[in-house]
């Protein structure tokens, strides 16, 4: 009998998933609870496990496609399962090897007790051949060049199909990269990791992915001259190059992480009239506390950050100022007011920006707020954050300092209806007492929701935040 899978509602307010690789093949014998694909959701990479035995007989997506909740994946002929013919077991893909797209990795259902077989060691690395001479065509020459064929991996490189199909894709050599998963297996995240490195000049682009007429070779980060036009330096970012009407262009698709945080903030900006208003903090005082207790968080193993007081201070200023902690309906009609504190940190990963939370960070000190920011930080770098890390926020922290910048108008994290920015920290002249003297400032941002918030309450709560990171003792003798 067949039996027609349906990709499930898991919950959160997912509505469909980016299929991006497929573990089984028409005509495999797979048993419930094998793996059949990895689909990526705006909240998660997750594995789909099989809800029955039996034979695939049909799969009703390709790899890149995106599904819908309640479409049909997969079609299983149960009265094809069964024990599988005697032969050598299908190697088993380790938590390490599922793919990251700066989101989370997670499962549908528990993973299974059994643990998995050790991979073989990864063979002695090949050496890189030498690029062949390319020919360059002369400034005369007309027409499109074609694209030089990208190097066949060979037999050594520990990579799925998927991920080889990805890297042709790409145009990256599979033979220059060193796997990150079990036995050195190369994967999808490794891939794009090189990818995005290319495109930022730090690896030099190999050889271009095929395309439609039109389609240029890079060489040596530079594009082939087309129709007559000079050579030009550019930063390839994954896609197909091509000739428009006023010269090249590039197509990249648009996926995954990325993506969903553009479809965030598009809901964000239509559902919301954001304003934003900004201010300075004095954190000197801040800074000697941080000098003064150095060696007890190094006894902790902590780095205290000043990011660790602004999570204090906003979580002290949210009790007194509760609507900044809310959401608002879509009706109109009513907001919720939330009267638990799960403060958001947004993090950049390659991929694009996650948004983990602290829980019940107004029951939590400065040094403990420390310690759970680098644990996110580790887990966001380490690709082991799970869902949990990532539901419940009210309220969210975005802090573009530490890139360098000092100021920006943040977006809101819909449903929230606020964020602060916190930018670089500097060492300014001020006027204090009439007299001109030197001070940390730290720059901070408020986006809120002016349907649900007025100007003056937002000024209001970002002189509270301001007063706590200036004067730190308040938070001690308020309790807070």
């Amino acid at each position: 009998m067949a039996y027609e899978f349906k990709f499930p509602d898991i919950g959160e307010g997912i509505a469909e998933g980016e299929i991006l690789a497929w573990k089984v093949a028409e005509g495999d014998t797979v048993a419930e609870g094998d793996t059949l694909a990895e689909i990526e959701t705006d909240k998660a990479v997750v594995e789909l496990p099989s809800p029955r035995s039996g034979r695939v007989a049909r799969l009703h997506a390709a790899e890149g496609d995106v599904i819908e909740v309640g479409a049909v994946v997969v079609t299983i002929d149960e009265a094809g399962g069964g024990a599988p013919a005697a032969g050598p077991a299908p190697a088993q893909v380790s938590e390490a090897e599922v793919p990251y797209t700066g989101s989370v990795v997670g499962t549908l259902e528990e993973a299974p007790d059994e643990e998995p077989a050790p991979p073989a060691p990864p063979p002695a690395p090949a050496p890189v051949p030498a690029a062949a001479p390319r020919a360059v065509p002369s400034p005369g020459a007309s027409g499109p060049v074609a694209p030089e064929a990208a190097p066949e991996p060979g037999p050594q490189v520990l990579a799925m199909p998927s991920v080889r199909a990805l890297a042709k894709e790409l145009g990256v050599d599979l033979n220059a990269i060193r796997g990150t998963g079990a036995g050195g297996r190369i994967l999808r995240q490794d891939v794009q990791d090189v990818a995005e490195q290319r495109a930022y000049g730090v690896v030099p682009p190999s050889a271009a992915p095929a395309g439609t007429a039109g389609a240029v070779a890079p060489v040596a980060g530079k594009v082939v001259a087309v129709s007559g036009q000079p050579e030009a330096t550019v930063a390839r970012l994954g896609g197909v190059m091509e000739t428009g009407n006023f010269g090249l262009v590039e197509r990249v698709p648009f996926r995954g992480v990325r993506r969903t945080m553009a479809r965030r903030m598009a809901e964000s900006a239509a559902k919301q009239a954001q304003v934003t208003t900004m201010d300075d903090a004095d954190v000197t005082v801040i800074r000697r506390i941080r000098e003064k207790e150095r060696a007890v968080a190094e006894e902790r193993g902590v780095r205290l950050t000043y990011l660790a007081f602004v999570i204090k201070a906003c979580t002290a200023a949210l009790q007194r100022f509760p609507r900044l902690n809310a959401s608002l309906e879509e009706s109109g009609d009513e907001f919720v007011v939330r009267h638990y504190y799960n403060i958001g940190v947004a993090i950049d990963t390659p991929s694009g920006l996650v948004v983990p939370n602290i829980k019940a960070a107004d029951s939590k000190s400065i040094f403990q707020i420390a310690e759970e920011v680098v644990t996110l930080a580790r887990k966001a770098e380490e690709r082991s954050l799970d869902l949990a890390d990532l539901h419940g926020g009210t309220f969210t922290i975005t802090n573009y300092g530490a890139i360098g910048s000092t100021y920006a108008t943040p977006i809101v994290n819909y449903p929230e209806v606020a964020i602060l920015g916190t930018g670089r920290v500097r060492e300014v002249p001020v006027v204090r007492d009439g007299q001109v003297v030197s001070r940390l400032m730290l720059p901070l941002a408020l986006t809120f929701d002016h349907q649900l918030i007025d100007g003056a309450e937002a000024a209001r709560f970002l002189n509270v935040v301001i007063g706590y990171l200036e004067d730190p003792d308040l938070l001690l003798l308020e309790g807070a």
